[in-house]
């Protein structure tokens, strides 16, 4: 009974061996969806909706960043930052991911509170599966 037990471990373990070391699920599989795509040359296009340029806000209230992008093939990844010029402090940020939509909405809200005039920056950047990279730079003023 013993030489069965040990006979049902062993294969066991020796199969559990073999299901670790295949190549199944890696990261050369086709349809990775990292895969980078050597045909996209056509870079992301950004549309900021909100805020405008150099748009002024007073202490308290929202900044808000809302828009979308496009690719004509297929997004990858992104993100949008509020960055606190006067110490280069990252306020907010948020990420996103695809691996299928030629099209997305991002949006953004930092809630800012300030006691002497304060500039801040925005930055909106996304990249494609071809490694495209876009991006769009706001800035905006916050007073007390």
């Amino acid at each position: 009974m013993k030489r069965f037990l040990y006979f049902i471990v062993t294969l066991f373990s020796t199969g559990m061996l073999l299901l670790a070391c295949s190549k199944v699920g890696s990261a050369t599989d086709e349809g990775d969806p990292n895969e980078i795509d050597q045909n996209d040359g056509v870079f992301p296009v950004i549309t900021v909706l909100k805020p405008s340029a150099n748009q002024l806000y007073r202490s308290g209230d929202s900044i808000v960043v809302e828009g979308k992008v496009t690719d004509d093939k297929k997004m990858y990844k992104g993100k949008v930052q509020i960055k606190n010029d006067a110490n280069n402090f990252v306020m907010a940020e948020m990420h996103y991911e695809t691996h299928f939509l030629l099209e997305m909405n991002y949006r953004l809200a930092y809630k800012a509170e300030v006691t002497s005039p304060t500039d801040f920056s925005i930055l909106i950047e996304f990249q494609d599966h071809g490694t495209n990279t876009s991006a769009a730079t706001l800035k905006v003023k916050v007073s007390p």
